[in-house]
């Protein structure tokens, strides 16, 4: 069975965590370093550990194992390479995104010529058909005035309907 922990325990809970992690934010902290205390040579690497609270002195290339330099240079060419290899990687899919993002704006572009002019093609339409229905309801208002006996509409119809 689970129970809800108890107000006091709860407060002393709060109060241990408290002092668990006053050392652990001391602790990362870097120590502030002197002039006395900077890298010998502007060494990152030693600089670096530092201010990470760590002692470290570079041996010289002298006194160090030659087989482990030329193992530490192929580790360090290897990965030159392997960033080269990335970074050409990143600059090719860069290159090609563009390439389609501009292939996309062209389509876009084209897409909407066509929408305006089908848009276009729509209202000339539309004017082709009022002009045809006023055209139409005129000649049959022309009809119905000859139909009646009306000959002064009914020639002026035909008069107006007459090529000249």
């Amino acid at each position: 069975m689970i129970t809800a922990p108890r107000p006091h325990h709860t407060a002393a809970l709060a109060a241990a965590m408290s002092l668990l992690t006053v050392p652990v934010m001391a602790q990362t902290q870097p120590p502030a370093l002197t002039a006395a205390q900077s890298a010998p040579d502007g060494d990152p690497v030693a600089e670096l550990l530092r201010r990470q609270g760590e002692r470290y002195r570079r041996a010289p290339d002298s006194a160090q194992d030659p087989d482990e330099l030329r193992q530490t240079q192929a580790l360090n060419d290897e990965i030159v390479a392997q960033n080269d290899l990335a970074e050409n990687e990143d600059r090719a899919n860069a290159a090609a995104h563009a390439r389609e993002q501009a292939r996309y704006q062209a389509q876009l572009e084209a897409a909407e010529a066509l929408r305006l002019r089908h848009e276009a093609d729509l209202r000339t339409a539309a004017e082709a058909q009022a002009l045809h229905q006023r055209q139409m309801a005129d000649w049959q208002a022309t009809v119905a005035a000859c139909e009646r006996g009306d000959r002064v509409r009914c020639n002026a119809g035909r008069q107006a309907a007459t090529p000249n």
